[in-house]
């Protein structure tokens, strides 16, 4: 009778151990997921940030060579700028 409580006893703490370790992992695991969800929120809002600027600069640079090629625009050196004598600074 005392082998088998000793058994039933064991498996108990057996049990009870592994479930234990289970949640344990669970909870790890589950903290885990929950920090990757808000980096791949941090990553998205930083992509869409960049392709803005992408799309940005991209349409500077399609302006710039519309306005150099097809109207026949030269950009500026220092000799070339000019200010009236009533808008100096």
């Amino acid at each position: 009778m005392g082998m088998i409580l000793f058994l039933l006893l064991f498996i108990f703490f057996l049990s009870s151990y592994q479930l234990v370790l289970q949640t344990y992992e669970y909870r790890s695991a589950f903290a885990e997921l929950e920090k990757l969800k808000i980096q791949k929120q941090e990553l998205s809002s930083k992509t869409n940030i960049l392709m803005e600027e992408v799309k940005f600069i991209s349409n500077q640079i399609s302006l710039r060579k519309y306005a150099t090629e097809s109207l026949g625009m030269i950009m500026p050196n220092d000799q070339r700028i000019y200010l009236p004598r009533g808008n100096r600074r």
